[in-house]
Parts: C-alpha cells; sequence; structure tokens
C-alpha cells in the first residue's frame, strides 16, 4: 500500500481538537418502536461521514494548525501593518481560514473515535518539513512595525499558503473523504489568486 506524502505541519501552540462525547450507559427503558438497536443507529452515523482515510484524518489536523496561524497573522496585520492593501488582503485571508477552519472541525469531530480505512503507518511515511512562521518568527513579527513588517507578514502567509497548498495536493493524491477532497479542490483554486495579491505588495 502506497505511504502518504503529507507534509508535516509546524504547529504553533497547542491543537484542541474536539473530542468524543462519552457514550452514555444502557438504559433500562425499552427501545421506543422503531428505534434501531444501538450497534444499527451507531453503524448508521459512521456510514453519514463517508469512507476516510488516516491521510484525510491528518491533512484536516494539519490545515487546521495552519489555517489558525493565517488567522494570527491577519490579526496581527490590522494593528502592525503599514500598507492599507496588506490589511485588506489580511482580512480576506481572514474570512477564508475562518470558514475552513469550522469544516476542518467538523470533519474532525465527525470521524473522531472512528477507524479510518487505512493503517496509521500508511499516512505517517516519510513526512517531509516545510517553512511555516515558528513562535520566534511570530514574535518578531509583533515587535515590527512599518515596511519591514509588512515584508516580514508576506514572507510568512507567503510560507503558509506554500505548505498549505502541498497539503491540499497530497490529500488530492491520497485522500478519500469527498468533503476534505472538495475543500482541498477549493482551496488550490482560489490559492493563485491570493498568491497574485501576495506577489504585487
Amino acid at each position: 500500500m502506497r505511504r502518504s506524502t503529507i507534509i508535516g505541519a509546524v504547529l504553533i501552540g497547542g491543537l484542541a481538537l474536539a473530542g468524543c462525547t462519552p457514550a452514555e450507559g444502557p438504559s433500562d427503558q425499552p427501545p421506543a418502536p422503531g428505534t434501531p438497536p444501538p450497534a444499527t443507529a451507531q453503524q448508521s452515523g459512521q456510514d453519514g461521514v463517508g469512507e476516510h482515510s488516516e491521510t484525510d484524518r491528518e491533512f484536516a489536523e494539519q490545515l487546521l494548525a495552519n489555517r489558525q496561524q493565517v488567522v494570527q497573522l491577519a490579526e496581527l496585520a490590522q494593528t502592525n501593518a503599514q500598507n492599507e492593501a496588506v490589511k485588506t488582503l489580511a482580512g480576506e485571508l481572514q474570512q477564508a481560514a475562518q470558514l475552513q477552519i469550522g469544516q476542518l472541525n467538523a470533519f474532525l469531530t465527525s470521524v473522531a473515535g472512528q477507524q479510518s480505512g487505512s493503517a496509521p503507518e500508511d499516512a505517517t511515511g516519510d513526512a517531509q518539513g516545510v517553512d511555516q512562521p515558528a513562535g520566534p518568527q511570530l514574535d518578531q513579527l509583533r515587535q515590527a512595525t512599518g515596511p519591514q513588517f509588512d515584508q516580514q507578514w508576506k514572507q510568512a502567509v507567503r510560507a503558509l499558503e506554500d505548505s498549505a497548498g502541498q497539503l491540499a495536493r497530497a490529500e488530492q493524491e491520497e485522500g478519500q473523504a469527498p468533503a476534505m477532497r472538495s475543500l482541498a479542490e477549493d482551496f488550490l483554486s482560489a490559492q493563485q489568486d491570493v498568491l497574485t495579491k501576495l506577489n504585487a505588495l
């Protein structure tokens, strides 16, 4: 079986994922007429999620961390940027990233506790590092102002966009979950416009 090419994302701070709600204990009351047995009900919930793999999970987790960093940078630009075009682009990026974060959180919640259709080792194969802003770089950005901030911000956002693009392409190649494959496709379709605006700053 092929090993995943998912790119390992550099996480800034802790990544809190929604956990499973503890299952309720068996009830002494008989089920209402027409209520499926517990096992059948659980299976129905899993079928609603659709087929997914460890690649889908890792894509969602890593892109979630990536988009959270984009939101951090966008918020920072509203206070530190000098160029109004930087602030405008930051607002657009923040809005898009927040929508993506909602989709990613919903997917991760829906598959929490479920087994994927692939072995864990297939998704954790030969991961490669990519350039993403780490804690010290964000600290430097917080201290920067004016043209210096604008240039450093542009470089940091470009690094995040590049790594997110690699994640999306890997998901398209190896992912199985329709929701995540669709998100990856939409991201790549919109990315060229983002990169064009970044290059114009």
